[in-house]
């Protein structure tokens, strides 16, 4: 690969702008340091403000401080700002219940788009190449993805580019010896104890042997996939399949949104929906059974993984986190006060203004002086505007959906409840009260 060849493709694939401030993932082994030496080669030109990071993991002792010593050394030489952290992946692996790799993961993202922020940078680079693309499919494939899962990883996601994966580790390696620039080689690459590595020194070597070029081929399969999903996702947006009614734990979707659809869209339409309720990728598994619920017609629930569930009701299918705690959101006197449920704004009342009781709501001061926005608890009771006798609230809710109603807020005093904002207000806000008033209005989630 050629530096005009690498500078076009952070300008096309990778969608970078002219004076960008990127930051350079750099591990010290072969495929991060030729990324390091391309930026280097063309940032005058492009031109680009690069620094770098490099993350100890803490797994290989000394030969681990050894790596982050080369790439300091290499920044200096390059001048390139260099940026690091220790952190203790096997301790963490331990306390959180997970593995190696994902422990390492998780970790080094964080500190990147920590380091990201702090510096001001406009992207991250990694140094992903085609094998790795290779390795993606493969695991994504065999842990039972759809059809989104083939993917894999994209030259631009987000903040995150990867502009070699187009590249073999061969021809990085190439790159660097032409240039006379050494590597690390990191010696956990042998092991196989890790998934990684076994599909890299199992399963490839024995594909390659019955279709020389395997790794490529699957390489281009990403990218086909990739451009079935771009029009997808086009098709999704000019349907109207992305709508989606956002809760405060999750979000709703119209059932009848989606009626007559294909399963194609449908599939598309759940996992964009899942994304935005922040709920982490579902197998293909749990996708058909979803698409059972969606077309039964049944009342029922789904179990996700990642503390997720999925709930058909009669109207909605909601997508909601059983893991998002919302605690009680004191309401300010006068001014707004954003809160999980939505903002609210107080007001003096003006003389004969009353509110709608749904979207907003006058509410004697005295009454007010203590208020907080939070969530129904059990045995909660209300005197409805108009009504004589208190009524729990499960029974006022009857109308809203199950897994909807976390996403009504109770306004309280005390034990005193004043108003279900987007529902009805509480006897207790009657003008009768005497008094000064106060005008509160309420903008929930979706407007």
């Amino acid at each position: 690969m050629t530096t005009q060849t690498f500078a076009g493709r952070l300008k096309t694939e990778c969608a970078v702008a002219s004076g960008s401030h990127v930051l350079v993932a750099v591990s010290g082994g072969a495929d991060s340091t030729a990324l390091l030496c391309f930026f280097c080669e063309v940032r005058d030109t492009f031109p680009l403000q690069i620094s770098c990071a490099h993350m100890e993991h803490g797994i290989r002792g000394e030969s681990s401080v050894e790596d982050m010593r080369f790439v300091q050394d290499l920044c200096k030489k390059w001048n390139v700002p260099f940026y690091a952290a220790k952190a203790d992946v096997p301790g963490y692996a331990r306390s959180q219940g997970c593995g190696m790799e994902e422990a390492a993961r998780i970790l080094r993202y964080r500190f990147l788009r920590e380091t990201k922020k702090k510096i001001g940078a406009h992207c991250i680079a990694l140094a992903h190449h085609q094998m790795d693309q290779a390795e993606t499919l493969l695991l994504h494939a065999s842990r039972g993805c759809d059809m989104r899962g083939l993917c894999g990883m994209q030259a631009r996601r987000g903040d995150l580019i990867r502009p070699l994966l187009e590249e073999t580790p061969q021809s990085l390696r190439r790159a660097l010896c032409e240039r006379g620039i050494g590597w690390r080689e990191d010696e956990s690459n042998a092991c196989d104890a890790y998934a990684r590595n076994r599909i890299r020194r199992q399963a490839l070597p024995v594909l390659e042997s019955v279709n020389p070029g395997a790794q490529a081929a699957l390489a281009r399969l990403a990218r086909a996939a990739q451009r079935d999903e771009a029009y997808f996702s086009s098709e999704i947006a000019a349907r109207g399949l992305d709508r989606v009614i956002r809760l405060v734990d999750g979000v709703a979707i119209p059932k009848k949104l989606w009626a007559n659809q294909h399963e194609a869209l449908i599939s598309r339409a759940l996992v964009s929906a899942m994304e935005k309720a922040g709920i982490e990728p579902q197998p293909a598994r749990t996708l058909e059974k979803l698409f059972d619920v969606l077309y039964t017609g049944k009342k029922t629930a789904v179990n996700l993984t990642g503390n997720a569930r999925a709930e058909a009701g009669e109207t909605y299918l909601c997508l909601t986190r059983t893991d998002v705690q919302m605690e009680d959101t004191m309401l300010s006197q006068n001014g707004e006060t954003q809160t999980p449920w939505g903002t609210f704004f107080v007001r003096p009342a003006l003389p004969g203004e009353t509110g709608d009781g749904v979207r907003s709501q006058t509410i004697p001061k005295a009454l007010f002086c203590s208020a907080a926005a939070g969530m129904r608890r059990e045995g909660d009771r209300m005197t409805p505007f108009g009504a004589h006798s208190p009524v729990k609230l499960k029974k006022l809710l009857e109308g809203i959906e199950g897994a909807m109603r976390k996403s009504v807020p109770v306004v309280r005093n005390g034990e005193t409840i004043l108003w279900l904002p987007g529902l009805r207000p509480a006897e207790a806000c009657r003008s009768e009260h005497g008094g000064e008033r106060l005008f509160v209005a309420f903008k929930g989630l979706n407007g």
